[in-house]
């Protein structure tokens, strides 16, 4: 039987964000990863840092994005001094675009929300119109349909598999173990100790951290906690490269550092279908051309769906069990944007037990009837 301190299972970005900020503390932690590399686990997402719109309801996740925000620069750049990768993160700042002054209205109202539920009455996100968001993209002529945006100062973009590169890479120059392929079948406790077992390995570690997405659900309940998650499908384009055109990201839009254009993403309850098909596809290159029409005379040369895992009200999930103690559950489908929490607050929490302010509100607990 192989032995761990701390065992994480789950090798998406949250697994290895948090597996970095353990080890950056100097703890002995092994990664259990079902999956086939990088691709896969990175493959669906837009790789956003976003701000905006993210807390409507819970202050407290408002916050947490905010103050993921403004450790990111410090996050990227440490990454990048130990792994030699760059990232490509960004930081200029973000638009959510409004297609007509009803949705211009309606994101007007969610934003005077934000600010009203915000323990300061601020929110640092303020309404363009037409024209202002024009002056800010010279290079690229808006649709007539866009009635303006909303901008954060906070929001950026990267690329996410150089991202989970990194990570990976600096797990193994920490002497992080990492087994790829490893499905755990089984989660149990006993004399304070937890055996994990897959189909070809026994674990015992003395904390582990469930951090695998839909597969949270079934070995949650091995540990005594109820976790309410569902997939839900997004599908995104990529087009052929261009000049760069567009500095800023759009929430549905953005060009990487290599000149092609992503644009995403559908929101589909389909179950477990990573499929791809035309409908969606003709939204979604509907929707970018009429924010920018030059997009259209680009060839699209790829795309895909991937799950999104979403609890009941899409913000993130955080709880240790009751009944086994060091037994953590982290779920989100903001990983990318709480990606420096994650190493670092999350970590202190799992390690020494230290909970963060305000950190009752991320507890499955909100969902009991």
């Amino acid at each position: 039987m192989k032995t761990a301190n701390i065992l994480v299972i789950g090798g998406g970005i949250i697994g290895v964000s948090l597996a970095y900020g353990l080890a950056e503390r100097g703890e002995q932690v092994t990664v259990l990863d079902y999956g086939k590399g990088v691709n896969n686990a990175s493959r669906g997402n837009f790789g956003l840092v976003w701000v905006q719109s993210k807390g409507l309801g819970m202050r407290r996740y408002a916050e947490w994005t905010m103050e993921a925000a403004q450790l990111w620069q410090r996050f990227s750049e440490d990454l990048s001094e130990k792994t030699g990768i760059a990232i490509d993160y960004k930081k200029q700042g973000g638009f959510e675009v409004c297609l007509g002054e009803t949705e211009w209205s309606q994101r007007k109202v969610v934003l005077e929300q934000l600010r009203t539920e915000s323990s300061t009455g601020t929110y640092d996100c303020h309404m363009l119109d037409h024209q202002a968001v024009q002056d800010l993209i010279p290079e690229m002529r808006l649709g007539e349909a866009v009635f303006g945006a909303s901008f954060s100062p906070h929001d950026g973009h990267l690329n996410p598999l150089a991202l989970l590169t990194a990570l990976m890479a600096s797990l193994k120059k920490a002497g992080v173990t990492h087994y790829l392929d490893q499905q755990v079948e089984s989660v149990s406790y006993r004399n304070d100790c937890f055996e994990i077992k897959t189909a070809g390995e026994n674990f015992s570690a003395k904390k582990v951290v469930l951090a695998c997405g839909l597969g949270i659900k079934v070995l949650a309940q091995q540990v005594g906690l109820e976790i309410p998650i569902r997939p839900q499908r997004g599908q995104i384009l990529v087009t052929e490269r261009a000049k760069p055109l567009l500095p800023y990201p759009f929430v549905t839009l953005r060009q990487t550092q290599e000149g092609s254009f992503l644009i995403g993403s559908s929101h589909e309850d389909v179950g477990l279908d990573t499929g791809t098909t035309l409908s969606q596809m003709r939204n979604l290159a509907g929707h970018a051309v009429q924010i920018f029409p030059e997009l259209a005379r680009l060839q699209l040369l790829r795309c895909w769906g991937a799950l999104r895992i979403l609890t009941p009200d899409t913000k993130p999930l955080y709880v240790e069990s009751d009944t086994c103690p060091g037994a953590f559950v982290v779920t989100s489908h903001s990983g990318i944007t709480l990606a420096p929490l994650h190493a670092n607050i999350l970590s202190k929490w799992i390690l020494e037990g230290v909970t963060p302010e305000g950190f009752e509100q991320f507890h499955p607990k909100r969902f009991d009837a």
